[in-house]
Formats: structure tokens, C-alpha cells, sequence
């Protein structure tokens, strides 16, 4: 019994901290601060800024910005063309003309649809005009589905 108190009051302690670490922040502010209290339970916070000589950012800091970004690898129809499968069965077959089918594997009932390529995603525009983006990964040789949690690979 007293390890069950033991472990009780050490995960309410945790949980304590943990709470603590959230709530708290930092930030930084060019002007003025006033707090005020108007009951126990609201705390009012107005920040007043006061006109800057010097620069917010440094030129330095901006190419180091600039470098930092990732850089989006753009795919064309002919990188994508073929069949992905999912471990479930589930199949997308990309066509070069731009149209495709979806469906189950050993299955007889295909959608059909057609699709664009936006940077690293794949855009498919079903007959009725909804759309699906997938998500192109490892060079062409998979596709991600974030809407069902699906990676499809590519058949060799």
C-alpha cells in the first residue's frame, strides 16, 4: 500500500512540474510592461513599444535565415509514373498522360482520376471535383497519404 502512495504522490509531483514548465515562458519586449491585477483570477498585460534606432534584425542573422530554409525538391509526371501499393492492398497507378485509378488490389472496381505535381506533392482530382494530396518521398519511390496514413510504394 505504501508503494501505491509512494508512486501516486511522485506522479502528482511530475505532473506538478510538468505543469509549471509549460505555463512558464520568456520573451523579450523594446518598450514598456505593465501588468495588472485586476482580481485574483485575471491578470491584464499591456506592452508599449517605444520607437527603435538600431535594427530589429542584423544582417547577419538574415543570410544565416536564408540558408537555414530547405530547399523543396520539384518532381515531373515522368519521376512518378507507375504502381504504389500499400502493405493493405490498397493501389494508385500514375499514368504519363496526367490520369490514374485508384482502388483495392484483385479487386475489379478502379477509380479513375486525374493529377497535377506541386513541388513534392502529388494533387489527385477526382470526377468530382474533390482533391488529395500526397505527399512524393525517397526520389520518386513512395507516396504518403496523410489523409488515411498510408505510404504507398512504388513497384519495381
Amino acid at each position: 500500500m505504501r508503494t501505491k502512495t509512494f508512486m501516486q504522490t511522485f506522479i502528482a509531483a511530475g505532473l506538478l512540474l510538468g505543469c509549471g514548465i509549460l505555463v512558464s515562458c520568456n520573451f523579450s519586449v523594446n518598450g514598456i510592461v505593465t501588468a495588472d491585477t485586476t482580481n485574483e483570477d485575471t491578470v491584464s498585460i499591456q506592452i508599449t513599444s517605444t520607437p527603435s534606432t538600431t535594427p530589429i534584425m542584423e544582417e547577419d542573422s538574415v543570410v544565416e535565415a536564408e540558408e537555414s530554409v530547405e530547399e523543396v525538391q520539384s518532381y515531373s509526371r515522368k519521376d512518378i509514373v507507375g504502381i504504389y501499393d500499400t502493405e493493405d492492398y490498397d493501389r494508385f497507378c500514375f499514368d504519363a498522360d496526367g490520369t490514374g485509378s485508384a482502388g483495392i488490389l484483385g479487386s475489379l472496381n478502379f477509380t479513375s482520376f486525374d493529377y497535377f505535381i506541386e513541388g513534392d506533392e502529388i494533387v489527385v482530382v477526382w470526377g468530382d471535383g474533390s482533391q488529395m494530396r500526397l505527399k512524393i518521398k525517397d526520389g520518386g519511390k513512395a507516396v504518403y497519404s496523410e489523409d488515411d496514413d498510408l505510404m504507398f510504394y512504388k513497384e519495381e
